[in-house]
Order: structure tokens, then sequence, then C-alpha cells
């Protein structure tokens, strides 16, 4: 089975100090690692969540994934043929075009401008913005700017997709009617997406799989495929997968 496998992973990032010196001195500075002997899988067409403390590397990963950065130590193996595309929280948009345009322009090469027109049509369709198609990013709201990068993204056919905290700016309804046009856009066309969030619900909601990240790089999965969509967090078992997640993160406080 294909899948995004990083092996023993470290990555650090050194900062300088900014005081001035005089010439033939070493400006001090400070290295911090960030990631020390991260190994993990990402199953090919499955929704994965991370999840774990402020600092422990979640984004970073990410970065790598997307190969803006480049691990210090460590293998990061990539199906042949796959590209990435990242999705934040304040998206990447073309401002002086509208929303249909935009979409369109992300299709990529290979086919006529009326194609992809074409093509822009079923995603500003399928993120619920058909009816906003002719505005662009200026006159859209948070959610439909979010709904817009969404679609950006789904365009570019990309087969893995990562995703930083893309629904943290928005407003519990959005946010919600978000999660479940992703489940449902995932049902339909099926993607390798990784998921970083702060917000241990919306892991629950969202993941076939959940991954705790720790500060020291060690991890530890939860399987949730053989759970349904819809999920009702109020369910027992649900309940108790969320007080063992809790449990995990928690543990670094005793670190």
């Amino acid at each position: 089975m294909e899948a995004v496998t990083l092996r023993h992973i470290d990555k650090a990032y050194t900062s300088y100090s900014t005081e001035v010196v005089i010439t033939g001195q070493q400006r001090e500075s400070r290295t911090r690692q960030v990631l020390r002997d991260l190994s993990v899988t990402f199953p090919a067409r499955q929704l994965t969540v991370i999840v774990g403390r402020s600092g422990c590397g979640k984004s970073t990963l990410l970065m790598l994934l997307s190969g803006k950065e480049q691990p210090d130590a460590g293998e990061i193996a990539i199906p042949e043929g796959w590209h990435s595309a990242m999705l934040s929280p304040d998206p990447y948009v073309i401002t002086w075009t509208n929303v249909q345009r935009n979409v369109s322009m992300a299709c990529g090469v290979g086919k006529t401008p009326e194609e992809r027109y074409a093509h822009a049509r079923d995603f500003v369709r399928l993120v619920g913005l058909a009816d906003y198609a002719d505005l662009t990013p200026m006159e859209l709201s948070t959610g439909m700017k979010q709904r817009l990068g969404l679609a950006r993204v789904l365009a570019g056919q990309a087969e893995l997709l990562l995703m930083d905290e893309p629904f943290a700016s928005l407003d519990f309804l959005t946010r919600e009617e978000l999660q479940t046009q992703l489940l449902q856009i995932q049902a339909r066309m099926p993607r390798t997406i990784v998921l970083v969030t702060h917000q241990l619900d919306e892991a629950l909601l969202l993941g076939q799989r959940i991954v705790v990240m720790h500060p020291d790089s060690t991890l530890r999965e939860f399987d949730l495929t053989a759970l349904p969509y819809p999920r009702d967090l109020s369910a027992p078992d649900m309940q108790r997968l969320k007080r063992e997640i809790t449990a995990e993160c928690k543990k670094d406080a005793a670190l």
C-alpha cells in the first residue's frame, strides 16, 4: 500500500544574537532541536490528524512534508509523481480576480483555459461558493475565503494535502460546516491528508488516525478507521477515546 513515510528525522533551528560584535568576534547563537529521530507513516488516502502541545514540531513536520524545509538527517519517502499542497488559516488566494478564476488558475497546466474554467466550476460548487463565484477575495468573509483556499488546493490535484490549523480562525458554526464539507470531499475524492489542530474535538470528528506528538518526538497513534462518520462526541466510545488521548497529551507535563 502507498504511504508517505518519514524515517529517523532530525531538524534543528539556529538563531543568532542581534547584538553588535567587534570584527573577528563570533556572534552568539542558540540552537533548538525541534525533531529528534522522528519516524511516522501516513497511509495513502487516509485523513491523519496530528495533535500535541505547542512547540512539539507539528508545523515543522508539515513544512518538511511540503518540501519547504529539509531535514538535517533522516529520509522522507513520498510516492513517485506525488506533489503536495498546503492549506493554512490564511490561505493563499489571488486578490485581483474572482472566485471562479482563482480556482481555475489553480487547476494546473496541461488543460486549455476553457477546460480549467469548467473544471474549476465543479470545485467552487463542491465547497459551497457557487453563488459567490463572481466575487473577489476582498468581498468574501473569512469563512468564504477559507472555502476558496480549500477549492484551490483541491483543484491543484495534489495527492498529499497538508493542513495547518485550517479552521482555527473561523466561528464555531462555519468551522463545523467546513469540517463536514471536508469529510464529504474526502469520501468523494480520497486524498492523503495530514491535518494539524489544537482542537481535540476536531481531531476526533475528522481523523481516521490521530497521532499525538510529544516534545521529544516520540509518538502515539490511535486508529479510528472503524468509527464511522458522522461521529457523535457524546457517545461512550468517543468519550473514552477523548480521555485516553487527553491523558497521553498530558504526559508531557510530568516530564
